[in-house]
């Protein structure tokens, strides 16, 4: 997907150039080796935005989809990525083909 605006600096997040109003979207299929409750959250400069945090009490083996859309302001420099964490310490597969999507759209100023 293209950038604009944006950097995908550090490894695995998005940084915002400009300060906004921002939609983002989030999608990421998954499933546990263990039956436990799995987290995943969107966050904010590493603090998971409480809107875009979903956990789940997930069967052995059996996929879950989490997603959604959401509107934030966002300053300059703001570092926006994903994580997933889970009650147990439990190995996480992600889903076979797009398993994982985030993207950050200025939408105001």
């Amino acid at each position: 997907m293209p950038l604009k605006n944006v950097t995908n600096a550090p490894a695995n997040s998005l940084t915002v150039v400009n300060a906004g109003v921002y939609e983002i979207n989030y999608y990421s299929n998954v499933s546990a080796a263990l039956g436990t409750t799995v987290t995943l959250a969107v966050r904010r400069n590493g603090t998971a935005i409480p809107q875009a945090t979903i956990s789940r009490v997930l069967s052995v083996g059996v996929g879950s989809l989490y997603s959604g859309s959401f509107l934030i302001r966002l300053n300059a420099g703001d570092v926006i990525d994903m994580a997933i964490s889970a009650l147990l310490a439990v190995g996480i597969t992600l889903g076979g083909g797009v398993n994982t999507t985030l993207t950050v759209k200025q939408i105001d100023i």
